[in-house]
């Protein structure tokens, strides 16, 4: 997977094994453990990239809890995390987990949104969802076609619409589910320009790996 990455031009990848509300301790060891393995055997293969550890946090009721893990930021900064919905969640129990995050003084990176047809039915929903807080992704295997024409569809509508900031590979395994940010985001610059597109495969992500501030958003009157 990482050499299909490095022929794609990726230089970093951060680690998100999947976690939920119930992650405890010994989640967090588990993943430090093979995250060291993966880290030593591309020191010894001698791999132009590197690679951070975060998670993927699927939504619950002690979300709060796991966030004071290593693994549950991204890259550790302790500033940003992803975090999953279950597909049919209402629009407006995502919006107040994005208004508890602000409280809490994370940042959420909602993973896929394009995946949950309850939060993306107007252009209004992602504004409401930037204007409190959220950093809005998508897969980049999406807008190429990877997970069907459905999701295909919705995903170049919402990317057209200029509100996605971040484009993800979500790579799973070496076959099916690998990387595709190439052509995800060589899809993403017909819909919105090259200039942002590279924003959301580069810019954006570096300032997450970094732990730095994202810029508050401002509605651009079209």
């Amino acid at each position: 997977m990482l050499e299909s990455a490095i022929h794609q031009g990726i230089t970093h990848v951060l680690c998100t094994p999947h976690a939920n509300d119930r992650s405890n301790s010994h989640a967090n060891e588990l993943f430090q453990l093979r995250f060291k393995e993966l880290k030593d055997k591309i020191a010894k293969l001698e791999l132009p990239i590197e690679i951070g550890l975060g998670s993927e946090i699927m939504f619950g009721m002690n979300i709060q809890d796991v966030l004071q893990y290593p693994f549950a930021t991204l890259n550790g900064t302790g500033k940003y995390f992803l975090i999953e919905f279950p597909r049919q969640t209402p629009f407006e129990i995502i919006l107040n987990v994005v208004k508890a995050a602000k409280r809490w003084k994370v940042i959420p990176v909602i993973a896929h949104h394009e995946r949950y047809p309850l939060a993306c039915r107007s252009e209004q929903q992602l504004i409401q969802l930037r204007t409190e807080g959220a950093i809005l992704s998508i897969d980049a295997g999406s807008l190429v076609g990877q997970f069907g024409g459905a999701i295909q569809k919705v995903s170049r509508e919402i990317v057209a619409t200029g509100h996605i900031e971040i484009m993800m590979s979500d790579a799973h395994d070496d076959e099916k589910q690998n990387f595709r940010l190439a052509e995800g985001r060589a899809a993403a610059a017909e819909l919105i320009g090259a200039p942002r597109a590279r924003e959301t495969v580069v810019d954006a992500p570096r300032r997450v790996w970094n732990g730095e501030p994202w810029p508050k958003f401002e509605m651009v009157k079209k």
